[in-house]
């Protein structure tokens, strides 16, 4: 059976890795987009390989990744009067 490698990841999996990543650091901050990071991926901006459907990105390039993509606003419900 084939070695996995393990150095590439679907950009989906990236950005959950990433998020997780800043929801362990602060239970309240603000996530990265997975619409943003496929725009960002098929502009350019930042590191990935389009693979017939999908968005390969390396798990290297991560950290470069994180720099690169914005993060989104929490949206704030006030409470409701009821």
């Amino acid at each position: 059976m084939p070695a996995k490698n393990h150095d590439l990841l679907t950009l989906t999996d990236a950005l959950a890795e990433l998020n997780r990543a800043r929801l362990e650091k602060d239970a309240n901050a603000s996530l990265h987009a997975p619409s943003t990071g496929y725009g960002y991926a098929s502009t350019g901006r930042i590191p990935a390989e389009r693979r017939g459907r999908h968005y390969f990105v390396r798990r290297c390039d991560l950290p470069l990744i994180a720099s690169r993509l914005p993060v989104g606003r929490r949206r704030h419900t006030s409470p409701s009067a009821a």
